[in-house]
This record gives structure tokens, C-alpha cells and sequence, in this order.
């Protein structure tokens, strides 16, 4: 069964992980026969470690990436064989089940080889055809292709021989064994006494009788024979015809093919089998083990990741790889970006001051209380976006569900929004770098990228050098993500105002309207929201540097 992975934005905050969590449980409820699975694609923050810690829930499953790889297309029940089963039951793969490649293992499972029609028509286009070629014998394979009965068993479990058919008078046979200058034969025969003593004398490792009516008609003594004795049922010819497929697949494999592992890339396989002359990869695990065959026919159709986006609409937001997904469900509170998807899906997008509080009305919607640990995990996603509904995002919505929500989970709502924002490191204590990436939204508009960053905080009053090394560290995310500007909203939840720093963007920094504290430092009092509050101040001030341009 495919997963469905619900799954919020890049570098994660704690609505879209507890939203994330509680609609996968509660999609799991209403369709028990499809799997959904909560997902992150960043980092956790502090907080939201201390609030899963606080109630006893994992982490969801951290995804790179949702790049269509190698194990989404994986033949888990593929045909195989073993090193030493006969090329006869390979050659029947090929023939009855259409299979042209067969991995190769050993008793542990551990990959060895292939052999296909490739490795299967080499052997039986035997390039020396002067001399006898030499076979490896495995005797206990004789049953798998010969209906017949062991009248005596070797000392040798297996060995090279050639196969020698005793079809002439016993005096040329004897002279074809001498001038073989080997005793290492397969003999096929019937009931030629003489032939057959030679070969006792001679001790060949192996013996086919052909033509034995049985036990009784066989008067021949082999008592001092250290070699194998079989009876065939099938006359001389048949049977020399069938020994060959008795060779263990082990003898003619091809040990030097391309591999893949699950986690392989889909499209990096894909090229490989497209080169290949085999045309099909073994995928093996780290102790190279056998887990399964991808082949073309796998990679006619490429997968596609199924996934619920959760407090985020737009791709620039969304893990890597969801442009080729498919999206089949979006919950948000944000603005409406320019996804496209390929399919209609279910959207319920509301401007609310959290993504929790909208998993909660569809709780109640369909009727199913949610137990108190998912309670508890909704009521802080919702106390964490509303900044304890001090922020203006904050609707009578939001408000409704955290009393529902806090009963639900037994607990004081306002006790536990400071307990949660307390949990979270000062600035002075914080890498800048994971500070300005932490909570960081990327908006694409009027041909100009911004990053904007924000932490909450329960004070301002750091020391100037703090700012200096978070400006520092907005200079290096919009080199490295190539941005046109960057910036910070630092927000103190306790006196409900915050700072903004930015990087250096003179067209958009000349029209702020907040009051400048310093370069590229802004005191923006009455402001927590960076959705509701500052993004529509950029967003007009990205308009009129466009504008401008464009006059120019």
C-alpha cells in the first residue's frame, strides 16, 4: 500500500508538525485502508521538540525529499535462484514466466551474480568446437532435469568434467579416453561392461546408466567406485542432451552487472538499465543482500509520491520533489500562491490564525473526539501561531478551539502558551544561522524573492552584537539561496512589538514605514504576525520598486 504522506513546510514550526500529526491520525481513522504517514522536511525547533517530548509523541518521518527512488518501483516478490540450482530451472523462467534476468544468491541471500538469455546462450554457443569443454558437475542437480534414481552416491559434492557419451565399441571409447589425457569424465552409457570397468578403474567422478530396466538388470560391481552412480529413465541421447542444464547457475553467471539500492534515485536507475544489456537491476541493502529486480517494464511509469500539504500552498515552501508529486490535499490558513495540480483535490483553506484549529473542526465535522495527546499537540500548534492569541491572526475560530482543545487535553491554555514559548532558546544562546533558517518562508513576487524569517521571543533586550551576527547571517542565506533580500522579524510576545532586520536592499528599505533603530534595523511596535502584518507591507513595497523599474 502506498503511503500518503501529510507533511508541512520547509523548515518547520510547531503548527505545521502538530497539524501534520493529528490530520494523519485522524485521515487513518476515516479511511483505514489507506495508509497516511505525518512527515517533516527540515529540522525540528526547540520548541516543538519540548512539545512532543511534553506528551509522549515521535518525531515524524524526516523526508530530504519525496524524488521518486528506486524502492517505489522495487519488484519485492522477484524470481531468483540459487547459486548452485541447475541453468535448467533458469531456462524454464525464461520460457514459462518471461523472466530474462534472474539474480543469482547463496545460502545467506547475498547477491552473486545474474544469469540471463544473455549468460544462457554463451554456454550453449560454445565457441571451442574441436575440443570437449569442461563442465562444472553438481550431481545432486541430476533429479531437477533427469527423471531417474541414484544407485550409488560420490565423495565429490561437485567438479569439472566432460561429458563423454559411450555410444561405439568399447575399443575406440577407451582409445577417446586416453587420448583425453583425463580422468575427469562424465560417462553416459548403457550396460557396457567393459566401458563401464574402465570407468571404475579409471575412478571418473560420475556415471549415467542408460537402458536399465532395473535394480536386478544392473549386475555390474561398483564396490570399489568412489564416484557417482545414477540411473537414468530416458534413453542415451535424451539424456545427454539434458546433462548440460544440470550445470549450476553459478558456472556461467555474470558477476560483474550494475546494482541499485533503494534509495537510489528513480531517474538515475532508470538510465542505468537503459544502458544496460541486461536490462534489470538487482537492488540490494548495505550487507548486499537481495531485496528485489527493477527492470524497464518498472520504469515505464514513474511514481508518484501522494501528499497532503499541510499549513503551506506553494511549492517554493514545500519539500523537494512536490512539483512531480501528487498533491491530493491542502489545509492552510496562508494566502493562496500559483500551485497547479494535475487533478481535482480537496482544499480547505481558511483565514485562521493556525492550521491546528482547522484539523480540529474537521474532528469535529466528522463526529471523532480527538484523544488528549492529540488535543494537547493541536492546542499548542494553535498557541504558537496565535503567539497566545495575541496575535491578530488570532479569529474567534482559533479562540473557540483552544477552550474546546485545552478541556480535551486537561490542561490551563495560558499556563501552557508560556510554558512552550519558554522552552525556546534566547538569541544569545542560538546559532545565528539556525535562527534565520528556523522558521524561514520564501515569496516569489513582482520578479523579486524575499526570505522572511521570524522567532519569538519573551525579550528584545540583547545585546547589539546578537543583531550583528543575525544581519551577518541574513547577508549569507541570500547568497546562498540567491534571494534579492532577506530578513528577521523578531517578535516579543511578552510586550506584543518586534524587530525587524534585514539585508541590504535599498529600493524596498527607503519605503518601509517603520521607524529605523539602525542600518538595516527596524522597531515595528503592535506587530507579531509576519502573515497578517508584515507581508502585505513588503508585498506593496515589492509593487512600487517594480513599478519604478519598469518607469525607468
Amino acid at each position: 500500500m502506498q503511503d500518503t504522506i501529510v507533511i508541512g513546510h520547509k523548515n518547520p514550526d510547531t503548527d505545521s508538525i502538530c497539524s501534520a500529526i493529528a490530520y494523519a491520525q485522524l485521515k487513518s481513522q476515516l479511511a483505514p485502508d489507506t495508509s497516511f504517514v505525518a512527515g517533516r522536511c527540515g529540522q525540528l525547533n526547540k520548541q516543538t521538540r519540548y512539545i512532543l517530548e511534553r506528551f509522549g509523541v515521535a518525531a515524524p518521518r524526516f523526508l530530504r525529499d519525496v524524488h521518486p527512488r528506486v524502492r517505489d518501483a522495487l519488484q519485492e516478490e522477484a524470481v531468483w535462484a540459487h547459486c548452485n540450482t541447475p541453468i535448467f530451472q533458469v531456462m524454464r523462467n525464461i520460457d514459462e514466466k518471461r523472466i530474462r534476468i534472474t539474480p543469482i544468491v547463496d545460502d545467506h541471500g547475498i547477491f552473486n551474480g545474474v544469469v540471463s538469455i544473455l549468460e544462457v546462450a554463451e554456454f550453449f554457443l560454445e565457441k571451442d568446437t574441436v575440443h570437449h569443454p569442461n563442465f562444472l558437475i553438481r550431481p545432486e542437480n541430476f533429479p531437477a532435469v533427469l527423471p531417474g534414481t541414484f544407485h550409488r552416491e560420490g565423495e565429490l559434492e561437485e567438479f569439472p568434467a566432460r561429458i563423454f557419451a559411450a555410444a561405439m565399441p568399447s575399443e575406440r571409447a577407451v582409445e577417446r579416453f586416453e587420448r583425453m589425457q583425463s580422468d575427469d569424465i562424465l560417462l553416459i552409457t548403457g550396460k557396457r561392461r567393459d566401458i563401464l570397468e574402465y570407468a571404475i578403474r579409471k575412478q571418473f567422478p560420475a556415471i549415467i546408466l542408460t537402458g536399465i530396466e532395473g535394480p536386478d538388470d544392473l549386475d555390474i560391481d561398483f564396490s570399489s567406485y568412489r564416484g557417482w552412480v545414477y540411473i537414468s529413465q530416458w534413453d542415451t541421447a535424451e539424456t545427454l542432451r539434458r546433462c548440460t542444464l544440470a550445470v549450476p547457475c553459478k558456472s556461467i553467471m555474470n558477476r560483474d552487472v550494475p546494482v541499485a539500492t533503494p534509495e537510489m534515485l528513480f531517474e538515475e536507475a532508470r538510465d542505468i538499465v537503459a544502458s544496460s544489456e541486461h536490462k534489470g537491476l538487482p537492488v540490494l541493502d548495505e550487507q548486499r543482500r537481495l531485496l528485489g529486480m527493477v527492470t524497464r517494464t518498472n520504469f515505464l511509469h514513474r511514481p508518484q509520491p501522494r501528499l497532503v500539504l499541510m499549513d503551506h500552498n506553494e511549492l517554493a515552501q514545500a519539500v523537494d520533489g512536490a512539483e512531480n508529486a501528487r498533491i491530493v490535499e491542502i489545509v492552510d490558513h496562508h494566502r493562496l500562491g500559483s500551485l497547479k495540480t494535475t487533478h481535482p483535490i480537496h482544499v480547505l483553506a481558511k483565514p485562521v490564525g493556525s492550521t491546528c484549529t482547522l484539523v480540529y473542526q474537521q474532528y469535529r465535522f466528522h463526529g471523532i473526539t480527538p484523544d488528549p495527546v492529540t488535543a494537547g499537540l493541536l492546542l499548542c500548534g494553535i498557541l504558537s501561531d496565535t503567539v497566545i492569541t495575541k496575535s491578530p491572526t488570532t479569529t474567534v475560530e482559533d479562540t473557540d478551539a483552544l477552550e474546546h482543545l485545552a478541556t480535551l487535553a486537561g490542561v490551563d491554555s495560558q499556563k501552557l502558551g508560556l510554558e512552550i514559548f519558554s522552552a525556546s532558546d534566547s538569541l544569545a544562546n542560538a546559532e545565528p544561522r539556525a535562527v534565520v533558517n528556523g522558521d524561514l518562508k520564501i515569496y516569489s513576487e513582482f520578479g523579486v524573492s524575499v526570505g522572511i524569517a521570524q522567532v519569538e521571543v519573551v525579550t528584545l533586550s540583547e545585546p547589539a552584537e546578537i543583531y550583528l551576527q543575525l544581519q551577518a547571517a541574513l547577508d549569507d542565506l541570500r547568497s546562498s539561496r540567491k534571494l534579492d533580500w532577506t530578513m528577521l522579524l523578531i517578535t516579543d510576545i511578552i510586550k506584543e512589538e518586534s524587530i525587524l532586520l534585514t539585508s541590504a536592499y535599498p529600493c524596498g528599505e527607503q519605503r518601509l514605514s517603520y521607524g529605523r533603530r539602525d542600518d538595516h534595523v527596524y522597531h515595528l511596535p503592535g506587530v507579531l504576525s509576519r502573515k497578517k502584518q508584515l507581508l502585505p507591507e513588503i508585498l506593496r513595497i515589492l509593487e512600487e520598486c517594480g513599478n519604478e523599474t519598469l518607469r525607468k
